[in-house]
């Protein structure tokens, strides 16, 4: 079933595609202090799972591209059962995957209770309302990792959530998949979902910007542990990021994670001799 939906674009403070690079460039940040075993296992592990977590995105994005004009006998761009099905499988992988990046980053998080504290360990959604005050630009991205939370919750706890259809519909030209539900005896719907006139309905969250919502904490992260580190090896620190394919090629933003007065500033210089010759001169020269 296609529907079109005319919501508008999100607007959302990070406007930029997170590719590897994007992982890679904080992941070698966290090397530039001493680490134990076990923080350094979770910070690689937390780098893994973004890793998959761009993977999943980039094969459900992959997954979405057929639901164009893709052959003669279907030139209303009508989808098959099958490459349905397919969007639907790359769906749940993905949002299955982020359920797992957000636990690795919550791995991290209790390695390092100096700094942060004692996080909710047992509930990803305590911990998301517990990270709120602490995270960056939260105002925005809270609401897409909460959504994105309890979509993955209708997805893999059919036991405690109640039965769904999924359906593939337009919004704002993408093709996604949509959990529709009926109402309770009382005519209610669950906590999250909006009415339809099936009952209730869940729109899977933008994997793009759920992506962004959730990387763009590493700006809030790793320097939050950095703070109370010898960094002095950043002074010899001669590593930098190689793009892939999969980046922007621009670069990444790095974003100020608090208001903070700058008491510290390293730079590193880079001297270079030149030397100038003239050949020729004017006589008045």
């Amino acid at each position: 079933m296609a529907t079109a939906l005319k919501n508008g674009s999100p607007k959302v403070p990070f406007h930029f595609r997170v590719g590897p690079g994007y992982v890679d460039l904080w992941a070698h940040e966290f090397t530039h202090w001493e680490s134990t075993e076990g923080q350094m296992h979770t910070m690689t592990d937390l780098a893994e799972s973004l890793h998959n977590l761009l993977q999943k995105r980039d094969q459900l994005q992959m997954a979405r591209g057929v639901f164009g004009q893709v052959s003669v006998y279907y030139p209303d761009v009508y989808p098959t059962p099958r490459q349905q099905e397919v969007l639907f499988t790359a769906t749940h992988d993905f949002f299955h995957t982020y359920y797992s990046a957000v636990s690795a980053t919550l791995s991290v998080i209790r390695r390092h209770t100096n700094t942060f504290g004692e996080a909710p360990t047992h509930s990803v959604g305590k911990f998301l309302t517990w990270w709120k005050p602490k995270g960056i630009f939260m105002d925005h991205a809270y609401p897409l990792l909460e959504k994105a939370r309890a979509f993955r919750a209708f997805l893999d706890h059919k036991e405690s959530h109640p039965p769904y259809t999924w359906h593939t519909v337009g919004q704002n030209g993408l093709t996604k998949i949509m959990l529709v539900g009926a109402a309770n005896a009382k005519g209610g719907i669950p906590e999250g979902t909006t009415k339809h006139p099936s009952g209730w309905a869940l729109m899977a969250p933008d994997e793009d910007l759920v992506v962004s919502a959730l990387a763009v904490q590493l700006n809030a992260l790793i320097p939050e542990i950095g703070a109370n580190a010898a960094i002095s090896r950043v002074l010899k620190c001669t590593w930098a990021p190689k793009p892939t394919p999969d980046d922007t090629g621009r670069g990444y933003p790095i974003f100020a994670h608090r208001d903070v007065t700058i008491s510290d500033i390293y730079r590193r210089t880079m001297s270079t001799n030149v030397t100038v010759s003239r050949e020729t001169a004017s006589p008045k020269e």
